[in-house]
């Protein structure tokens, strides 16, 4: 299985907001140091937003922050709301449907996939921060 670029600039996004320390962030800073087209990201952040995993004001002192602690981020709703209908394989108008096993497999598979994710949230991705000694 392989995630959309869609799904990967989401999760830069995510994981960029959480070294902000919960300030408003512009769109703009975030596309220039991840590299990412201003107005894709743009997309991206207002499906975010949407469902709730950042918040979003506009105008003089707004930007885009997370809405909720990095620990009640699960990642597969984040993947989820990135990758709808996600299948791994189409077999409409496949000849061997009737007789052939592999949607099941990959169903499964796809299923197993999403479980992991499910044991994980958007904190889990961060490197712990070391003490100054």
């Amino acid at each position: 299985m392989q995630l959309t670029r869609h799904t990967d600039y989401a999760l830069r996004l995510l994981i960029y907001l959480c070294s902000t320390e919960e300030q408003y962030v512009a769109i703009a800073e975030v596309a220039e140091a991840q590299a990412i087209s201003r107005t894709h990201l743009m997309k991206i952040a207002n499906q975010l937003a949407h469902e709730g995993f950042i918040e979003a004001v506009r105008g003089r002192g707004g930007g885009i922050r997370l809405a909720r602690d990095p620990g009640q981020i699960n990642l597969a709703k984040v993947i989820a709301v990135t990758e709808p209908g996600c299948d791994l394989i189409d077999c409409t108008g496949c000849r061997l449907a009737r007789r052939c096993k592999l949607p099941g497999i990959l169903d499964e598979a796809t299923l197993a996939f999403r479980q992991v994710l499910e044991r994980y949230t958007l904190a889990d991705l961060l490197k712990e921060r070391r003490l100054a000694v």
